[in-house]
């Protein structure tokens, strides 16, 4: 998600710009989980007119132990019937959007189950109309417009068939399938083969919809809503040139499609980084689309999204190295002295309590100066290390933890493995204090005052 940017009303109780919004409390806990979904399998469809959504989910799953219930997030719609292998199940809704369905027959540990849950009404907390008279769902809320399991870090296959009126179109996340056209209506279809539920988002809108390709073949989907195209075009046609010097920092793009989707929530509509194709919920606000945006979003690919931070106290993994890849961006295309401007960042903000706050604390969430003290963290520690370990860490953190939802301790292990020395004192000053760090850590060769 971009620094400077807000989370626009109605997106719940999401932290201001952070990238993932944690799933919603509930009497439900995480030990209720005791299953591996394999596949979402969604059908919906979606009426502009009056805000309403119909939907089936499908959900294919093995039970890690013997089950006597199911537990999902269901947030905003009613369920109407649900089954389970085909037997029709009892299930109760609360408002905490918990979903609990028991199945006829007790699921045993290792068995193979579906669960079938079908539902209608207004999409929930998360489900944000755009001003166009579309809707985008809010990254990490899945359970606003179906039934998914969002506490669990659990990858699964995912399909969606989405039909829309006429004259509108669907986007959501993976390659794109077939285009359907009825006599009033069209079905558009998406799968991506293994993704997290926090990182699913679909938009629904009068869209403007590109097709390409990269040059090794990636399907590449672009859409734009009405009004946002040729303010945003120029920044989408530099999308090949941003993937190209993110795969030399680190490595070859996880995925197999790519794009990006500009639409308008309101001004302070967050750019968000879902699996494969970033959404920009602000995107008719000059002030906050721009290359930089597009450039932080798709380095989350790597940075976020392949390689996710495990909770919110873990947000710098993502964040601080996303917010420094912009730096590093414009010093390999406008030869900016990073040096320069992390001395002069530092001196700026000597004196602001709020900057200076713990990027880490364990069991707490991480702040907004993840955005500010962030990257000049992640320089000090290029400093800290040098140029050949700290790049060779950009490259191997999300080669080696593909797939992985990780714990800040781990990233810091990491580092001083590959640096090949003790680091503690440096991590100590940067990211758990809450002053001006020592002038040995503050950056090896900037001249500071």
């Amino acid at each position: 998600m971009s620094a400077g940017v807000v989370v626009a009303a109605g997106a719940g109780d999401a932290v201001a710009g952070s990238p993932f919004v944690d799933a919603p409390g509930g009497a439900v806990s995480a030990a209720d989980r005791a299953f591996d979904v394999a596949e979402y399998d969604v059908t919906m469809s979606y009426h502009p007119d009056s805000a309403t959504l119909e939907g089936v989910t499908t959900i294919s799953a093995t039970a890690d132990e013997a089950l006597g219930r199911v537990a999902l997030d269901l947030s905003g719609l009613t369920v109407r019937s649900v089954t389970v292998d085909s037997r029709v199940a009892s299930f109760t809704q609360t408002d905490s959007a918990d979903l609990v369905v028991v199945p006829a027959t007790s699921i045993e540990a290792g068995d193979r189950f579906q669960v079938r849950v079908e539902y209608d009404g207004t999409p929930g907390a998360g489900w944000l109309p755009t001003v166009s008279g579309g809707a985008t769902a809010f990254m990490g809320r899945s359970s606003a417009w179906f039934p998914a399991v969002e506490e669990a870090f659990d990858k699964a296959s995912f399909r969606l068939t989405a039909t829309v009126p006429t004259g509108w179109s669907v986007v959501s996340v993976g390659r794109e399938g077939p285009v359907r056209e009825g006599p009033d209506t069209t079905t558009f279809h998406w799968s991506e083969p293994a993704v997290d539920p926090a990182h699913l988002a679909v938009t629904v809108d009068r869209l403007t919809i590109d097709r390409t390709e990269l040059a090794d073949g990636t399907p590449v989907v672009t859409a734009y809503a009405p009004g946002l195209e040729a303010a945003t075009r120029p920044l989408a046609a530099r999308l090949p040139e941003i993937l190209d010097f993110l795969a030399e920092l680190f490595g070859p793009y996880p995925f197999d499609a790519a794009g990006n989707v500009f639409v308008h929530v309101n001004d302070d509509g967050p750019a968000t980084a879902p699996q494969t194709r970033p959404v920009y919920l602000g995107a008719g606000n000059e002030r906050f689309m721009n290359l930089e945006a597009v450039v932080h979003e798709q380095a989350h690919q790597w940075y976020g999204v392949s390689t996710a931070h495990r909770t919110s106290a873990d947000l710098c993994l993502s964040e601080c190295l996303a917010v420094y890849t912009t730096w590093l961006w414009d010093e390999a295309k406008d030869g900016a002295d990073l040096d320069a401007r992390h001395r002069d960042h530092i001196e700026a903000n000597r004196d602001d309590d709020a900057f200076w706050a713990p990027l880490y604390r364990p069991g707490v969430g991480a702040g907004m100066n993840v955005y500010q003290k962030g990257p000049s963290a992640v320089h000090a520690l290029r400093r800290q290390i040098g140029d050949e370990a700290f790049f060779a860490v950009l490259r191997r953190w999300p080669r080696e933890h593909r797939g992985d939802h990780v714990e800040w301790p781990r990233f810091e292990a990491f580092v001083e493995e590959v640096a090949g020395r003790d680091l503690t004192a440096f991590f100590d000053d940067w990211f758990r204090g809450s002053t001006v760090p020592s002038e040995e850590h503050l950056g090896r060769g900037v001249a500071f005052r």
